[in-house]
C-alpha cells in the first residue's frame, strides 16, 4: 500500500531503517485460483498480521453478516483469503475480499482445502481499516454444513462445528529429531506465553522515543502488513524456530517470513564486513552450553510489531539457554538504544522441544494482487 510505504520512508529518515524483502514463490493447484502453500499459521484469530478483534485494524464496533457466493480463494500466507459475491435485496451485487485466519496449513491441519470454502457460505465478522471491501471473517458456515468459529467461538448457525486442529507427527521423523538433537541445535517449537507488551517496557522510553511510538499508526505503519520484519520482533514471533550448527557460524531460521538469520562464531576469519539490514549483524559465543549472541548494525525501525521504536545505535545481547533435560529452551534479549531508551530493557520467553516438528517454507505473500504464477 502506498499509505504504509511513504510512512515508512519517513520513519527510516528518522530512525534509520531498511526492509527485507521475501523470495515470493506461488504455484497455481487448479482452474479455480488456488495458490497451495505448505506452511502452518499458528494464531487463531490473525488476519494481515492484526487480530480481527483488533480495534486499530478493524471496526469492531459493528459486527457484519454477509451470505453469498465464494468463487475464488487465495491459499498463501499470512492467512487464506477468498472473494465473495454478495447480491442485496434490490439486486445490487458486491465483491468483498474475505480474510479467513489462519493460514493454509492452519485450515488444512482441520481438514479443510481450498475447496471446501466454493459455493454458497455465510460469514461474519469486522470490516477492515485498510480496505472498507474487506471483512476479517471470525465464522464461516462452510457448503458443506460445518461451521469454522475461530478461537472458542460458539457456532452462529450450525449444531456442528469444524474440530480443532490435531497435528500428528511422523513417527520416523521424531526418531530422528531425537538422535540427532545436539545441545540447543534442534528445531524448538512456539513461543510459550504471550508476545511481550509495549506496557512491559514503555516506561523506559526517551522522549524521541515516546514521540515516535504516538506517531505509529497501525493501519498504515507496520511493515509485517507487507510481509516484511526486523529484529527484535523476528525473534519473539509465535512459530518454530530451528538453531542449526554451520561449523564457523550459526544459522537461525524461523518460519514466518522464511526467515534466516546468521550468527558467526568467528568473524575475523569469516571476513564479513558489518553492514546495516533488518536483522543486524550477530556474533556469538558460548558459556558452557549458553550461547550468547551480540547484535549490532540493525537497520530496522521497530522493536515490536506494535510501533515501539529503535535507532541505529540499537545493540541486543540474546542468551539462549538449555533446561538441565534438555527439553526446554530458555531465550532472553537484552536492548540497549541511548536513543530511544532511557535504560536497557529485558524481553524472555521459553520454547519447548517437540522432536519431529519441522518448518516449511512460509512464502507470504500480502496482497492477492501482487501474486503471480
Amino acid at each position: 500500500m502506498k499509505a504504509l510505504s511513504d510512512r515508512y520512508r519517513r520513519t527510516r529518515e528518522l530512525a534509520s531503517e531498511n526492509v527485507l524483502s521475501p523470495n515470493i514463490k506461488l504455484s497455481a493447484r487448479t482452474p479455480v485460483l488456488w495458490i497451495v502453500a505448505t506452511v502452518f499459521f499458528a494464531p487463531q484469530l490473525l488476519a494481515h498480521h492484526g487480530a480481527v478483534t483488533n480495534g486499530a485494524l478493524y471496526l469492531t464496533d459493528e459486527f457484519i453478516e454477509l451470505e453469498g457466493e465464494i468463487t475464488e480463494v487465495f491459499w498463501r500466507n499470512p492467512h487464506a483469503r477468498a472473494r465473495i459475491s454478495v447480491v442485496d435485496d434490490d439486486g445490487e451485487r458486491t465483491i468483498w475480499e474475505l480474510e479467513l485466519g489462519p493460514g493454509p496449513r492452519g485450515f488444512e491441519a482441520r481438514g479443510l482445502y481450498a475447496n471446501d470454502f466454493v459455493g454458497r457460505v455465510r460469514v461474519a465478522g469486522y470490516r477492515s481499516k485498510r480496505n472498507p471491501d474487506s471483512l476479517g471473517v471470525l465464522h464461516v458456515l462452510l457448503p458443506g454444513g460445518q461451521e469454522y468459529a475461530q478461537g472458542n467461538r460458539e457456532p452462529l448457525w450450525a449444531d456442528t462445528r469444524v474440530a480443532n486442529a490435531v497435528r500428528e507427527l511422523d513417527p520416523a521423523k521424531v526418531a530422528e529429531a531425537r538422535r540427532t538433537a545436539n545441545g540447543v541445535f534442534r528445531v524448538w517449537s512456539r513461543r510459550l506465553g504471550g508476545r511481550p507488551q509495549p506496557a512491559d517496557y514503555g516506561h523506559l522510553l526517551s522522549e524521541r522515543g515516546r514521540e515516535l511510538f504516538a506517531e505509529f499508526d497501525a493501519v498504515t505503519d507496520n511493515p509485517e502488513l507487507e510481509c516484511r520484519t526486523g529484529m527484535a520482533t523476528s525473534m519473539l514471533d509465535p512459530v518454530p524456530m530451528e538453531i542449526i550448527d554451520e561449523g564457523d557460524h550459526i544459522t537461525i531460521h524461523l518460519e514466518e517470513y522464511d526467515i534466516r538469520r546468521t550468527i558467526y562464531l568467528d568473524p575475523d576469519w569469516s571476513g564479513v564486513e558489518p553492514q546495516g539490514s533488518p536483522l543486524g549483524y550477530s556474533v556469538g559465543r558460548w558459556e558452557g552450553d549458553t550461547l550468547v549472541v551480540t547484535t549490532t548494525h540493525i537497520d530496522w525501525p521497530y522493536l515490536d510489531p506494535y510501533g515501539t521504536p529503535q535507532s541505529a545505535d540499537v545493540q541486543y545481547l540474546e542468551r539462549f539457554e538449555l533446561s538441565d533435560d534438555q527439553t526446554m529452551l530458555k531465550y532472553s534479549l537484552k536492548a540497549t538504544d541511548p536513543v530511544m531508551f532511557t535504560a536497557p530493557i529485558t524481553m524472555e520467553r521459553q520454547r519447548r522441544w517437540t522432536p519431529g516438528v519441522e518448518i516449511p517454507p512460509f512464502n507470504c505473500v500480502a496482497e492477492w494482487e501482487r501474486a503471480t504464477d
